[in-house]
């Protein structure tokens, strides 16, 4: 098995595939995710970049890195002039999982204030709460809940201003569990919705 196709399941990446797909980046996306900062690789997703690119795949190295892990400083080459993904469809982990990043906890996901990230959370936020009002605790609880929860919304889209210019961010970590059922939240809310 491939070192990709392990992490990916490890992260449970089917599932934030499944979150994503009910969001677009904005036409007025820099790509700040592809353009500041460095870009992480495995080994075998390396070589599928080479055979898209062989040229613009000489940026990547392994330089001071663990073996078979590999990176490449932003701007990444495989961006065009027009801040999309030339290499989308065959796109590396860490750039199938944006605004998701893994963490070293082993039980949870952050949670990047971009855009999308920022949508991802008003609807987590959502979700809570929505889960919360059918539940047995107290109108007082529930008012907490609510309550803490616009604070965290509030506090992200505070974050999500000028994020690409700051050194640290302030990541939402969300438990894979939790992740599941965002999904089947956001699934539902479409069917409703449609």
């Amino acid at each position: 098995m491939e070192i990709s196709t392990a992490v990916k399941k490890a992260i449970r990446y089917s599932v934030v595939q499944n979150i994503l797909k009910h969001y677009q980046c904005p036409d007025t996306c820099g790509a700040h995710c592809c353009s500041k900062g460095q870009i992480h690789f495995f080994e075998d997703e390396v070589k599928v970049l080479t055979v898209l690119d062989q040229e613009k795949a000489k940026n990547i190295t392994n330089d001071g890195l663990s073996a078979g892990l590999y990176q490449m400083n932003a701007p990444c080459s495989f961006l065009n002039t027009s801040g999309r993904c030339d290499a989308y469809n065959s796109r590396p982990t860490v750039c199938g999982m944006y605004p998701f990043k893994v963490n070293t906890s082993g039980t949870t996901l952050g949670l990047q204030p971009c855009p999308i990230g920022f949508l991802i959370i008003r609807d987590f936020a959502e979700w809570i709460i929505d889960t919360f009002s059918k539940s047995g605790v107290s109108d007082e609880e529930k008012t907490r809940i609510k309550e803490e929860w616009q604070k965290n919304v509030d506090s992200y889209e505070a974050e999500l201003v000028d994020f690409h210019f700051k050194p640290v961010l302030k990541e939402m970590q969300i438990p894979f569990d939790e992740l599941e059922m965002l999904s089947m939240f956001l699934s539902s809310k479409k069917a409703k919705n449609s």
